[in-house]
């Protein structure tokens, strides 16, 4: 619930989602103005807006009420609308979909859920689409976090896991793309043991990789929507963020590149 206190940062500096993603799903799928979608965690609308963009509707879950306000706003309610609930309380009422879509958020759902609830609400022909964007070894932000691990480990802050290179992130995925649960588990910070069995059949994988530059004021920007950070005392994170700051500006000309890999995996809903 942490990111609910930080909507409008949250929607200001957290990474897109590749168009092309939204092609080749509606491509694959045959997503389009008459589908029914809903979206399990939409924050405040950082991926919907692509889906917005192609005049799709969607009904999206999300249990942060300052969250669900942003998106509200952004968007037309002919197409959008949210219900503030987590995904593991939340109501279907015998609503059904063609897709459940989530993007960087279904690790948050409770494993013993997830893949349940996910099976349950979608039609027989529907599929679960799970995307994320991976941030990746290399470049001058890779550096930075490098850089400056002891100085944050000094300020309580440990990061979940180390950016992986291309090899690493292809190897994970090719051991574990028989089961879009054993996919997910292991791509996400939360991972567990649970996966989804015969609920999906195996997902179609994609990576589309790409490249972006953060100034100082948007590279601390992006890092204090990160739960670690908003979970700090405030005069602790600005004490922090100043030493960050000065470094980047000094020893990284007040710029650093990030590449990342978005990962989409769809796996359609298993044949009862």
């Amino acid at each position: 619930m942490s990111f609910n206190d930080a909507a409008l940062s949250y929607d200001r500096f957290r990474p897109r989602y590749p168009s092309a993603l939204f092609d080749d799903l509606s491509a694959a799928r045959g997503i389009g103005t008459h589908s029914r979608i809903l979206e399990v965690g939409c924050g405040p609308g950082v991926a919907t807006e692509e889906m917005m963009a192609r005049g799709w509707s969607v009904l999206a879950v999300d249990p942060g009420e300052r969250l669900a306000r942003v998106a509200s706003a952004k968007f037309d309610d002919a197409h959008f609308a949210v219900e503030v609930a987590t995904f593991d309380e939340w109501e279907s009422h015998g609503r059904r979909f063609d897709l459940v879509f989530s993007a960087t958020a279904f690790h948050w759902v409770a494993p013993a859920v997830r893949w349940v609830k996910a099976a349950e609400v979608l039609d027989g022909h529907g599929a679960i689409a799970l995307t994320c964007n991976k941030a990746m070894a290399g470049g001058s932000f890779h550096q930075f976090a490098e850089a400056t691990s002891d100085v944050r480990r000094d300020y309580g802050v440990v990061d979940e896991r180390e950016s992986p290179s291309v090899e690493d992130l292809d190897g994970l995925i090719a051991t574990s793309r028989h089961d879009v649960g054993a996919l997910w588990e292991a791509l996400s910070p939360q991972g567990s043991s649970v996966i989804a069995g015969e609920l999906f059949d195996a997902p179609d994988v994609r990576l589309y990789p790409w490249t972006t530059t953060y100034s100082t004021v948007e590279a601390l920007g992006l890092m204090a929507t990160y739960s670690r950070y908003l979970v700090m005392d405030p005069a602790t994170r600005r004490t922090l963020f100043e030493q960050l700051a000065g470094l980047i500006d000094r020893d990284f000309a007040g710029a650093l590149t990030r590449h990342y890999v978005t990962v989409l995996a769809v796996a359609p809903r298993a044949a009862k």
